[in-house]
């Protein structure tokens, strides 16, 4: 395995990290961790001030388009003497950190910080500045301590006084669904069926999907339960279904779940670029696994409110036929040079609320993190696709100061449009963050939008 070091004129020398330190160290991990010494990249003249959340990294962004376009980034591990040298505050160092795990690139720390270690505590030693929203929320968990329901009640209960009752409609609905997934051995989608083919909906009055289903029977809310921010509180409100009943569903559904084994890491050519066209939320990568008989394994997008939070429709497009469709509309410039989810010209006013949107998302994902929620593993699949997309909007803002005309990306457009095929699926990758900005799919239409 080789290895390429980053390093990063920072503005306090007390710290213990000079340039030269950072190099010192970036050759001791090479020879403890056995890699073979490449080149290193590195960045001067951004001494600002600690606390500054953009300090410019051109040399960062330069070795990961590098490593990607070359299609070394799964033979090569990326060394930093510490997560500090990522950034001058938390969130550009945590950003820097998921956009290299996002990008299959792997990166070590020098001092030997795992890399799930390194975001948490980097979220944990925020300035006073970054902090206000987790202020507001040790406000919430105080209210969740004292047994205060915050925010909606789950599908089969009501709110009455600050805390949760079972709703009259909606209890027999949660209680009849554990009871065919228990006691009649039906499967999530064939329970969603059944309560559509009796008229049944959810509460936001959209038909029932496996995904709505797994998640009520994953939630332990329904034991009587109340989790909330880090809180546990055990019998805060009248149980629908018993403890035991619910454990037993908890082993019954991980025994169907593929087992064992490394899980392969799957890339999305879209990932991060891709949008529901009906929602605004990103498209992720999923994959199914099927029998031979029905076709092999199945790549595809999916609408992320719907994995998620189950807020949109059931929208999906095969992975091939929509990176088809891409490669079609850029060989062919059937592509618009206006933001499509907006409507309005590509500038700064879009671009930065935009920004602002993705850090804020960015940010709840983080807290799941912190609070146990998600594991490392769920936080990646999540923040994958949002990192890449501050990645691709770096991407296209420098090239826009650095000159604006336009001509590398337009290059790189025909480039795709003729080599599509032959390209590394890399490269293919690095390209379309040069010059895509977004993919927008509603229905059966895919419309393209550019960075030129």
């Amino acid at each position: 395995m080789n290895a390429v070091g980053y390093l990063r004129e920072l503005p306090d020398p007390g710290l213990g990290l000079t340039l030269e330190a950072q190099h010192r160290a970036y050759l001791d991990a090479c020879d403890r961790l056995g890699l073979s010494i490449g080149a290193t990249f590195t960045d001067v003249d951004v001494r600002t001030a600690e606390g500054d959340n953009e300090a410019p990294d051109p040399e960062l962004r330069r070795m990961l388009r590098r490593l990607m376009l070359d299609g070394q980034h799964r033979f090569t591990t990326v060394v930093a003497a510490s997560p500090r040298v990522l950034g001058g505050s938390a969130r550009p160092r945590i950003r820097r950190m998921l956009q290299f795990a996002a990008l299959g690139v792997p990166l070590c720390f020098a001092d030997g910080t795992p890399l799930d270690r390194a975001l948490l505590d980097e979220w944990a030693g925020r300035a006073p500045k970054e902090r206000r929203r987790e202020r507001a929320i040790e406000g919430m968990r105080r209210r969740a301590l004292r047994g205060e329901v915050l925010g909606r009640s789950p599908y089969g209960y009501r709110i009455a006084g600050r805390r949760l009752e079972p709703d009259d409609a909606e209890a027999p609905v949660v209680r009849r669904i554990f009871r065919l997934y228990l006691e009649d051995g039906e499967g999530v989608r064939r329970i969603a069926g059944r309560l559509n083919a009796d008229g049944l909906r959810t509460r936001r009055g959209g038909p029932w999907s496996m995904v709505t289903v797994r998640d009520l029977l994953r939630n332990p809310v329904y034991t009587g339960t109340y989790r909330r921010l880090g809180v546990t509180i055990p019998k805060a409100h009248d149980p629908l279904v018993t403890r035991d009943d619910f454990e037993l569903v908890q082993r019954k559904m991980a025994s169907r779940r593929t087992s064992g084994g490394p899980q392969e890491r799957r890339e999305y050519l879209l990932a991060g670029l891709a949008f529901c066209g009906h929602c605004g939320n990103h498209l992720v990568g999923m994959t199914r696994r099927r029998t031979a008989e029905e076709g092999g394994e199945h790549r595809y997008y999916q609408c992320q409110s719907m994995t998620n939070q189950s807020r949109c429709g059931y929208h999906t497009r095969r992975a091939a036929e929509l990176e088809a469709a891409v490669h079609a509309a850029l060989l062919e410039d059937r592509v618009s040079r206006r933001p499509l989810l907006t409507g309005a010209p590509a500038g700064g006013d879009v671009d930065e609320t935009r920004r602002q949107a993705m850090q804020r998302d960015l940010d709840r994902m983080l807290e799941r993190r912190v609070l146990g929620q998600w594991t490392p593993e769920q936080l990646g699949t999540h923040a994958g696709p949002l990192v890449l997309a501050q990645l691709a909007a770096e991407e296209r803002a420098s090239a826009g100061a650095d000159g604006g005309s336009g001509a590398p990306a337009e290059e790189a457009r025909r480039r795709l449009g003729r080599e599509w095929e032959r390209l590394p699926a890399s490269e293919r990758r690095a390209l379309l963050l040069q010059v895509v900005s977004e993919v927008v799919v509603t229905g059966e239409d895919v419309r393209v939008a550019v960075a030129l």
